[in-house]
């Protein structure tokens, strides 16, 4: 367990009451960097799809708005949402993009206003790096129409059997082209790149995006990485990337840089179809172990499936109830549980973060206290709630029982489901979410209650108001919809 500004928690025993779990929540933590969080609450990364082409830089009109909105909201560390490395390979329309360009003064100026107003009210912000690799969608960047997305070796994603899902799919994404050594080399060149600019305007740290199935995660699947070279054939070299990453940002950015990795539990179910589950705990032993990484974090279920006796002493948790889980989603979060002891059982200071299902106050303080993670991390809850840590999570106005996030279920799911096409109809859900931020970004609140059908007529309408050009872009978006694709 990692090192505190205060007292160690320790699970509740008979002879003493637990702390409360405000108290748990507020606990600082200093991670092995230097750089001391304020409390346990982490703003995940998530695709705030507001940046324009062609170099998609910070677009600090709206950031002002929604990271000033983060930054006073009493969280203990902020995160991006992705920022791809190269502007010909993205993931989404309207991902920012760090460039070759992004360390001349005047776009370097817009990172710097970028950092000072995530981080105006004392919380930390770190930047997410990324690269989709073979999940890069045509017409999301700028790479020409015959130029394939990137893969560790010729595999293409696979979504939906019918012949509609292959021909969108085909058209969509194709098929991915087999990194070569220079291809490897550039990536690595723009991920430490992306750090340095992180740096230079001022931002606490960077976190190194390998879940999702995007590159860094494809090349350490079994599954998307057939190469015989030194980046594949075993579970060593499937590392090696990551591990080169790891070395050359850290040549660059020494402590008190903060350098964190995020992870996804759901990557290593399937045998022979992703990655292994002994080989992932592995990789976050070594991630944990050498020495250069701040913090590992892990999404991938529901958290609070997880259970300890310290939910008795908070009495009885509020949460309405939902809609009914499918087999698959009971089997991946009891994974995801199972994978977040196996790594929290490992010796070491390195914390852990977990990513996914968090809704109560009580549940949260749980996970914390029965040394199930070190930090708690917020998605959804911070677009729908943004202010939801200060105002509620952190509020002692509010009781155990009432201390709790809004329901994530997303209305009029039924229209994605009447769409015959899976890359489509299965990204719409997420677009809810984009939808909302870029709500947040133009100053109004969050609509938690809009249906899909109604999200997508408002979409449109705004799309035709500022031309053909975003229209395209927004089908694009709809037709990637950032959706987690399972590795097949």
């Amino acid at each position: 367990m990692s090192q505190t500004t205060t007292t160690q928690t320790a699970p509740p025993s008979s002879s003493s009451s637990p702390p409360s779990a405000i108290a748990i929540l507020s606990q600082p933590i200093t991670l092995p960097c230097g750089l001391t969080l304020p409390n346990r609450l982490v703003k995940c990364p998530m695709q705030e799809t507001q940046a324009k082409g062609p170099y998609f830089n910070p677009p600090i009109d709206t950031f002002t708005n929604l990271y000033s909105l983060w930054a006073r909201s009493s969280y203990g560390l902020l995160i991006t949402g992705q920022v791809q490395i190269d502007r010909r390979f993205l993931s989404i329309a309207g991902d920012v993009c760090c460039h070759e360009g992004s360390l001349e003064p005047e776009t370097l100026g817009l990172w710097k206003e970028w950092a000072r107003i995530a981080q105006k009210d004392g919380t930390p912000c770190i930047v997410q790096l990324a690269h989709p690799g073979r999940m890069s969608p045509a017409g999301a960047g700028i790479r020409p129409k015959e130029m394939r997305a990137l893969c560790p070796s010729e595999v293409p994603v696979q979504l939906g059997d019918t012949w509609l899902d292959k021909l969108a799919l085909d058209k969509v994404l194709g098929t991915p082209k087999a990194m070569t050594v220079e291809d490897i080399d550039e990536v690595v060149g723009m991920f430490v790149r992306g750090a340095v600019v992180a740096r230079d305007a001022g931002f606490a740290g960077a976190q190194l995006h390998g879940a999702h199935g995007f590159l860094l995660s494809q090349f350490l699947s079994l599954h998307t990485n057939r190469r015989t070279d030194d980046y594949g054939g075993t579970p060593e070299k499937r590392m090696k990337l990551l591990q080169r990453l790891i070395y050359e940002i850290r040549a660059l950015c020494p402590p008190p840089y903060c350098l964190s990795v995020k992870l996804n539990s759901a990557d290593y179910m399937d045998a022979g179809r992703g990655l292994e589950i002994e080989e992932g705990l592995e990789q976050v032993r070594w991630l944990r172990e050498c020495g250069m990484i701040d913090f590992v974090e892990i999404s991938g279920g529901n958290a609070e499936q997880k259970h300890s006796g310290l939910h008795n002493s908070f009495g009885a948790k509020t949460v309405a109830s939902g809609q009914k889980m499918k087999e698959s989603t009971r089997i991946r979060e009891a994974f995801y549980t199972d994978f977040a002891d196996r790594v929290m059982q490992m010796k070491s200071d390195v914390p852990v973060q977990l990513s996914g299902g968090f809704r109560t106050r009580t549940g949260m303080a749980d996970a914390v206290h029965s040394l199930t993670c070190d930090l708690i991390g917020l998605g959804r809850s911070a677009v729908l709630e943004p202010e939801i840590p200060r105002a509620v999570l952190l509020n002692p106005e509010f009781d155990d029982e009432g201390a709790l996030a809004k329901s994530h279920v997303v209305r009029g799911q039924w229209f994605s489901k009447m769409i015959p096409v899976k890359v489509i109809g299965g990204g719409l859900p997420i677009q809810f979410f984009y939808y909302n931020m870029r709500r947040l970004g133009k100053g109004l609140k969050s609509d938690p209650d809009i249906s899909i059908p109604s999200m997508i007529a408002v979409s449109l309408w705004e799309s035709v108001s500022s031309g053909l050009l975003q229209t395209l872009q927004r089908l694009v978006a709809a037709f990637s919809g950032g959706q987690r694709v399972k590795i097949e």
